[in-house]
């Protein structure tokens, strides 16, 4: 096998990324390699959780080390290292766009919305590895495979987990695999890539984002545009968790629907937080990530986030990613794929803040995002 790999992506959804001035220009290589380790990490926590069955510290150490051997290790982490290969970028033809744009804006979030950044738009840039002559079959193909599933799966820039910055394979010149170009062609790139699972993978939930017996992919749904089938999904999750909003009418609204009100519960807890009352436990939404916020017609507002053992505001990303990925120029795909995972760190609480703050145990509902994968009436579920 030749020492130099490339694989050309294409941008299918609206990317926000950019350097410090927050402005999209391009697609630099350290956000590629940030990606690469997150699906490496992601498909090789469960060979060494089953090399170490009953040592969780010693499985984590052999998957950083090999980590860093194989992507480099900044000198201030201790020692330091290059890793196996070089990666570089080819910006290729890509367009940026300003604001607004045809993106839903509950799928973007209350910083994208007010920020009112630019994004890539549309486009393609390739990346290629460049290993160097001592690295051995087996370390390419570690890599390669983190580079493959990133082109299935995987996206880039801020709201990456909601749909935003899904990339596409579009060109693979790395090995003798092919770029998909069928649902069926697509089921079997990704399945070929999934670790075994092991009795222990099936029952424990690993202690960061990554595949073990309750991970999930489903293809929720289709259509021939981007877009609309990020406004389908985003429809779909605002229609699911929201409480609606009471316009002249008496019902609650999500948008033209009438609300479901599926987390009645949700709300009636924060508000008794907003009105000064104890609450003794979270949110059933927390499960789709912290921090969130509530605010209520009567103008009360509330924030619900974790606090680490240290005292220090914490961050936990939604354990949902949502890719678009597209197989042609009309047929589009909305991959959802679910790695439940231990929620927060051991002894972390969860913070309700409204007018009195209150601590509550960390304690989650995985069932809460199965069905909401549940409610996709076109849905395939291709593992879990």
């Amino acid at each position: 096998m030749h020492n130099t790999h490339e694989a050309t992506f294409r941008i299918t959804t609206p990317m926000f990324i950019g350097g410090s001035d927050q402005k999209a220009t391009e697609v630099r290589p350290a956000s590629v390699k940030g990606a690469l380790r997150f699906w490496w990490r992601a498909l090789n926590w469960a060979r060494h959780a089953q090399a170490y069955p009953h040592d969780e510290a010693a499985a984590l150490r052999a998957l950083h080390a090999e980590e860093a051997r194989l992507f480099g290790l900044a000198a201030r982490d201790g020692g330091g290292g290059p890793g196996v290969c070089l990666l570089s970028v080819d910006q290729g033809k890509i367009k940026a766009a300003e604001p607004p744009l045809r993106v839903p804006r509950y799928l973007l979030g209350m910083g994208l919305t007010k920020t009112k950044r630019n994004a890539l738009v549309s486009g393609e840039f390739s990346v290629r590895l460049l290993f160097r002559p001592s690295c051995i079959e087996a370390d390419k193909q570690s890599v390669l495979d983190a580079l493959y599933l990133f082109g299935l799966l995987g996206s880039l820039g801020s709201r990456a987990r909601h749909g935003m910055g899904s990339v596409s394979l579009s060109r693979w010149q790395a090995d003798a695999r092919n770029v998909p170009a069928t649902r069926d062609d697509y089921l079997a790139a990704v399945r070929s890539l999934l670790p075994q699972i092991g009795p222990q993978l099936a029952a424990d939930l690993p202690p960061f984002t990554a595949f073990s017996g309750h991970s999930r992919i489903d293809l929720s749904a289709h259509e021939e545009d981007p877009l609309d089938l990020l406004t389908l999904v985003g429809s779909e999750q605002q229609l699911y968790r929201s409480y609606g909003f009471k316009g002249k009418g008496t019902e609650h609204r999500v948008g033209h629907q009438k609300a479901l009100q599926l987390f009645k519960d949700d709300h009636n807890l924060i508000y008794a937080a907003t009105q000064g009352k104890p609450v003794s436990a979270a949110p059933q939404r927390a499960v789709f990530g912290l921090p969130h916020n509530y605010r209520f017609s009567s103008g009360s507002e509330s924030e619900v986030n974790y606090v680490a053992p240290d005292g220090k505001d914490g961050r936990r990303a939604s354990p949902l990613l949502l890719h678009i990925h597209m197989l042609s120029e009309k047929d589009y795909l909305a991959v959802h794929t679910l790695l439940p995972a231990r929620f927060l760190p051991e002894a972390a609480q969860i913070r309700i803040k409204a007018q009195r703050t209150n601590m509550v145990e960390a304690k989650v509902d995985w069932q809460v995002l199965s069905n909401y994968l549940d409610r996709f009436k076109e849905r395939q579920t291709l593992h879990g």
